[in-house]
């Protein structure tokens, strides 16, 4: 009987509330990545165009550089096929 009082007891909010649940996804850019990144998307956009005549905003842009390492001819392949796809 008493592991059921202390399962009712049990704080859920101190539980879920722990680090070690953390998939590092709150990490910052350091600064060489901020300025590859800065860099990368202005090849990208150059090749691709605006805004205006792609559909794709500069966060998707970056979100996908960022995730695929800053691979400019992978992102752009990426870009002229959602271009495609609209």
């Amino acid at each position: 009987m008493s592991r059921h009082r202390d399962v009712r007891n049990i704080n859920l909010d101190d539980e879920l509330d722990d680090d070690t649940l953390s998939d590092g996804g709150d990490e910052e850019m350091t600064e060489q990545e901020q300025a590859e990144l800065n860099a990368t998307f202005e090849q990208v956009r150059d090749v691709i165009g605006d805004e205006d005549t792609t559909g794709i905003s500069e966060r998707e842009i970056r979100e996908y550089l960022w995730d695929c390492f800053f691979k400019v001819d992978q992102t752009v392949e990426w870009a002229l096929g959602e271009c495609g796809a609209s």
